[in-house]
């Protein structure tokens, strides 16, 4: 059955970070097995993506889903991970709080086996992530936002994108703190400025030296230490939120335009 979704939205403005709670609702929350007819609807911040899903190639992942979906769980989450010519990456009930350093460790309270299949891994494929192990898929799932082929056969591709992909597109290049320590640095120490209020980090990527300034006021260790955690960091500073994510028959969809 669908939740009250008027109770629900009071709820999370009243009790924006119960966790417990969603996580209890979600598994108690009854799905009927997904269907060919059934379709994705996942409203974000940037847009609407509209998804399908592979229930002939990976049932229990498409099942999971509905069931986290349905019962509201990914509702005001974030995209809390993307990566440039890769995927974006959502589903982690911890990305609900305050706590960005949290972000990408939650899950439901549970795990799906794997259903690797043969469906490859090209742009606008939805899979699961997962930990080393490869049976230890919860909640938490990525969007391809370009060809990744050296992931097939390693995590379960379970949907795809069928319209909008462009909202894929706008969230891939969303601001991190990474990009943001690369646009604030220099290759040099400026000629003429004190090079004691300047701090040199080296990109882990490239393994290139930057240059940064020290914002006056600022301990130079303090602030090494907080752009070097940036340096590592692929998570958007203020991250996509997927407002709803349901899966309908598709015939609701019709019903909208």
């Amino acid at each position: 059955m669908e939740p009250d979704l008027e109770e629900f939205q009071k709820d999370k403005k009243t009790h924006p970070f119960q966790i417990e709670e969603i996580m209890k609702k979600a598994a108690e929350f009854i799905v009927e097995p997904v269907t060919e007819d059934e379709i994705v609807i996942m409203e974000t911040t940037r847009g609407t993506l509209i998804l399908k899903l592979f229930p002939q190639l990976a049932p229990n992942h498409c099942n999971n889903f509905k069931k986290l979906a349905n019962s509201g769980f990914y509702d005001g989450t974030r995209f809390h991970r993307v990566l440039p010519n890769f995927m974006i990456q959502g589903g982690d009930i911890l990305s609900r709080d305050s706590d960005r350093t949290n972000d990408g460790t939650g899950g439901p309270g549970w795990t799906v086996d794997a259903e690797f299949n043969e469906t490859q891994h090209k742009r606008g494929i939805l899979s699961m992530a997962r930990s080393s192990d490869p049976n230890s898929a919860g909640s938490q799932f990525f969007i391809c936002s370009a060809d990744a082929t050296h992931l097939d056969g390693q995590y379960t591709a379970f949907g795809e994108v069928l319209d909008n992909i462009y909202v894929v597109d706008h969230l891939v290049n969303a601001m991190t703190g990474f990009k943001q320590v690369q646009m604030m640095s220099e290759n040099l120490i400026p000629e003429g400025a004190d090079p004691k209020k300047w701090i040199k980090l080296r990109v882990p990527r490239s393994r290139k030296d930057i240059f940064l300034e020290v914002p006056d006021g600022e301990n130079a260790s303090s602030y090494k230490i907080e752009m070097k955690n940036k340096l590592l960091s692929n998570n958007p500073i203020a991250g996509a939120i997927l407002n709803k994510v349901r899966v309908v028959h598709k015939d609701e969809l019709k019903d909208q335009k």
